[in-house]
């Protein structure tokens, strides 16, 4: 935009302002056109908005534009759902590295090994990220050691299913990095080095990384990590709280819990819905005896029409899948 035409829709937006108030607006967000001229601006509204003496003010009155500019473009973006292949994956949620379980990540992983997945479908809280986290915590804020840990998880990962196909949507908890960086550094938001994908090396392992909000569907099957609903309603049990947001098959994460809720609609359609166990610490510090968590993962099988299978396993302490 020219200097004129700034100063022309300044002063149609804001005509019921004082000239010093719509100047210092125009100085802070046009500061550098204006070479940082104050009285500069000031005397460019005046004269736009025919106030420069009596022989400038007939002439220059009339000249602020109130004609049809038509709608403003919105901000608002649309993210399409992720659609994994056909095949037979596995889904697994809320390891909270550095707070996972060895036992029952490696019954997971030597399960899925003999189910021979053709993917592996992580849908969030993977990481904890207590480092950047609001939340005070008994344990050392150490960043740096948390995102090696995570590394030598996604390492474990790659040698125990090379070649397939893997696909990372994040949570709640890994959204407190760009979060920590919007309420500390914003200055820094954008720099490869503060990008979850970048620092892990996520696109160098073939790893897709998702939207912070995206849906996935396996075939016909929406799955989400489960904070994008808010708070589920968990009395019964979260499949049931999922249902009640979804209206759809659905499967989540988030809630720690193992659960299946089906549900048949006014058509006759039976729609269930499944929560994922967890794969962390069930006695974390903040919440040590008051949870009844589980741990668990899922199997999902997606066929080519889009009809799906799920097969959802909890972990005994023992370390047995059932």
């Amino acid at each position: 935009m020219t200097k004129t035409e700034i100063i022309a829709d300044a002063l149609r937006r804001f005509e019921h302002l004082p000239l010093r108030t719509i100047a210092r607006y125009v100085l802070h967000n046009y500061g550098p056109l204006f070479d940082g001229n104050f009285e500069s601006i000031r005397s460019a509204l005046r004269y736009r908005a025919g106030k420069v003496g009596q022989y400038n003010r007939g002439a220059a009155r009339g000249l602020i534009d109130h004609k049809s500019k038509g709608l403003p473009p919105t901000w608002r973006t649309k993210v399409d759902p992720y659609k994994i292949k056909p095949g037979c994956w596995l889904v697994f949620a809320d390891v909270h590295v550095p707070f996972h379980e060895l036992s029952p990540i490696e019954a997971m992983f030597n399960y899925a090994q003999a189910e021979s997945v053709d993917g592996i479908l992580m849908v969030g809280d993977i990481q904890d990220c207590a480092s950047v986290s609001y939340w005070p915590s008994a344990h050392k804020r150490d960043f740096d050691r948390e995102i090696e840990m995570f590394i030598d998880f996604l390492d474990e990962l790659d040698i125990k299913f090379p070649g397939v196909t893997k696909v990372y949507k994040p949570g709640n908890h890994e959204y407190r990095i760009p979060r920590y960086y919007q309420a500390r550094v914003p200055e820094l938001i954008g720099l490869p080095l503060q990008a979850v994908n970048e620092v892990l090396g996520l696109d160098y392992r073939g790893i897709e990384f998702l939207d912070y909000n995206q849906m996935v569907l396996a075939g016909k099957l929406p799955i989400f990590h489960g904070h994008e609903f808010g708070r589920l309603m968990t009395a019964v049990n979260p499949a049931r709280g999922l249902f009640l947001k979804a209206k759809s098959w659905a499967m989540c994460g988030h809630c720690h819990r193992t659960s299946e809720h089906p549900a048949r609609n006014v058509m006759g359609k039976l729609l269930t819905t499944w929560s994922l166990g967890c794969l962390c610490d069930l006695s974390p510090d903040y919440n040590p005896f008051g949870n009844d968590w589980n741990w668990g993962f899922a199997i999902v099988n997606v066929e080519k029409d889009g009809s799906f299978e799920v097969v959802n396993r909890r972990i005994l302490p023992n370390g047995k899948v059932v």
